[in-house]
């Protein structure tokens, strides 16, 4: 049950509950955005690669979103803790500016997407004042300008989440809130950059892709 609300989450969004990414596009990305996850305790061996991709390359920047500082914030160049819960208000807040940025990739979400008008619109309806939504997030408001900015700009941007995203009665709502902002812009199945959920169990991702699941086969 751990990854429940990401199994609803990717199945909304691309009809297979698939990871669209892999372990090598956190060390291509320019932006790293961890999300829910205290990443140093959770996933020690990922944060590892992180802290040593980053040293070596001082220009990538990580945002960790987290209610509590832990101790991933120790390589973390904006830490954002947001109250309780709001995690869909963030990233629809994101949509939005990602829409009034004009950093929306219309070809790709032509070709591959249905329903953006729709998302954009409800977006905007929740989240289109920013000093509103600073508000109700409980944060800074020009940290929250920072971390929208960072993500309009920097294309090769990867989205790691995972229990504080998961463990959640909107939890499904806050991975497709994450997802629509990857697919808004395109920058997903691409290097370096797309939504990945980190696993709160050892490769329960991989257990699912090989049929670990009772009402699935293997391959989806």
């Amino acid at each position: 049950l751990c990854m429940s609300s990401s199994v609803v989450g990717h199945k909304r969004a691309f009809g297979t509950d698939t990871v669209p990414g892999c372990y090598d596009d956190f060390e291509q990305a320019q932006l790293i955005t961890l999300v829910g996850s205290n990443t140093a305790w959770c996933h020690p061996v990922l944060f590892q690669r992180i802290k040593k991709y980053k040293e070596a390359n001082p220009n990538v920047k990580v945002v960790v979103i987290d209610p509590r500082r832990t101790q991933t914030c120790d390589i973390a160049d904006l830490h954002l803790p947001l109250n309780l819960g709001t995690d869909t208000w963030l990233f629809n807040g994101l949509l939005n500016s990602l829409s009034q940025r004009n950093k929306i990739d219309s070809d790709y979400v032509e070709q591959h997407c249905d329903g953006l008008d729709d998302a954009v619109k409800s977006a905007q309806q929740s989240s289109g004042d920013i000093k509103a939504l600073a508000n109700t997030l409980g944060i800074n408001e020009e940290d929250l300008k920072q971390f929208y900015s960072w993500f309009c700009e920097t294309e090769k941007s990867v989205t790691l989440y995972s229990q504080g995203v998961n463990q959640s009665s909107s939890g499904t709502d806050k991975v497709n809130s994450i997802i629509n902002c990857h697919l808004a812009t395109g920058r997903i199945g691409k290097p370096g950059m797309g939504p990945f959920s980190m696993t709160g169990q050892p490769n329960a991702m991989g257990g699912r892709e090989v049929g670990g699941l009772a009402n699935t086969l293997a391959a989806h």
